[in-house]
């Protein structure tokens, strides 16, 4: 049975533009960000370098009890942040592979 979500957005998010490490409130720092199972298996799939190979392998783990919207976890890396953050505060998964593949929760901050 196919599903719709719903999300509501504020007034300037047509206009919003990532800020990098000039942001005052990162992406899921701190937060515990899931993402469902298509997402997930999506990420392990990617065609992507080595060396994000190896960080998308330790950011995603799949939760003690999935389901199909909230199927796997982001981790945390030891600053309580993303392990995909670069350190110019830009996303490695965007970086590397463009918007159209990160979840929808990242896709759809703030």
């Amino acid at each position: 049975m196919p599903y719709t979500n719903t999300f509501k957005v504020p007034s300037y998010y047509k206009n919003f533009s990532c800020k990098g490490h000039e942001c005052r409130h990162k992406c899921c720092k701190g937060w515990d960000v899931t993402i469902s199972m298509s997402e997930y298996f999506k990420t392990q799939s990617l065609n992507c370098s080595k060396k994000l190979r190896k960080i998308i392998d330790k950011t995603f783990y799949i939760t003690s009890k999935p389901y199909i919207e909230r199927y796997a976890i982001i981790s945390k890396n030891e600053n309580n942040d993303c392990p995909l953050h670069m350190e110019n505060g830009y996303c490695m998964l965007q970086y590397e592979c463009g918007e159209q593949v990160l979840p929808s929760v990242c896709h759809y901050y703030p």
